[in-house]
């Protein structure tokens, strides 16, 4: 259950400031900085409970990947950063929508789904050679390197694909009006598919980092702890 409330707490105010800072614009220029920041503090704060997921692309990842979690417990995570996520588009919504109108991005499939997998593969080889790899176990530096690649994914492809690299923040745009319901497909294709990638690639080149019952291995199913 704690891990359930991490994850929880972590997707609510991930995407509560994505709406805030980004589709209502209260951050301005400063949207990318907002959004990584608030990413590397929910990161740090949950990291040691639950591996800090807050999307569901990067929970499959870990499945894939035998660390961590289970197959109920991934379809629990999934669960509670979609529940975050619309809760937290409906509190943004109720606080600035009416002040504040949003229409859907313009986008173009072929140039989004590039960049919604190109940059959640970033991400996710980020998060596994981080957070999963034996050399950097215990490291310091996993927080910050999620979040910067957050930022420079905002910054190198936002307009493009609107950088949501997250099936979880795709629900919570379309909610906001950023996305229509046509356009949501997009980003949740080009997410889950890039993570997948990301992650098979990194099991590929890294047969000597399967996940064992060892207590020297940082990588224990979650089953067996």
């Amino acid at each position: 259950m704690q891990r359930l409330i991490n994850e929880f707490i972590g997707t609510f105010f991930l995407i509560f400031t994505i709406c805030v800072a980004a589709v209502y614009g209260k951050a301005g220029d400063y949207a990318p900085l907002a959004i990584g920041t608030v990413l590397v503090a929910v990161v740090y704060a949950g990291g040691h409970i639950s591996r800090a997921h807050y999307n569901p692309a990067v929970s499959l990842a870990f499945l894939i990947r035998g660390c961590y979690i289970s197959v109920k417990e991934m379809f629990s995570f999934m669960g509670v950063q979609f529940l975050g996520a619309i809760l937290a588009a409906l509190l943004a919504a109720y606080c600035f929508k009416g002040e504040i109108k949003v229409s859907a991005a313009e986008i173009s499939i072929a140039p989004a789904l590039v960049g919604e997998f190109l940059f959640t593969f970033l991400l996710v080889w980020v998060i596994m050679n981080v957070a999963t790899a034996k050399a950097t176990t215990g490291n310091q530096f996993y927080g910050i390197a999620i979040g910067f690649t957050v930022i420079a994914a905002i910054y190198s492809v936002g307009d493009i694909s609107l950088a949501v690299l997250n099936p979880a923040v795709a629900v919570a745009l379309t909610m906001a009006g950023k996305l229509s319901l046509g356009q949501i497909w997009i980003p949740i294709v080009g997410s889950i598919s890039g993570s997948v990638a990301a992650v098979v690639i990194f099991n590929h080149s890294n047969p000597s980092e399967k996940c064992s019952t060892s207590g020297e291995s940082s990588c224990r199913p979650i089953d067996d702890e």
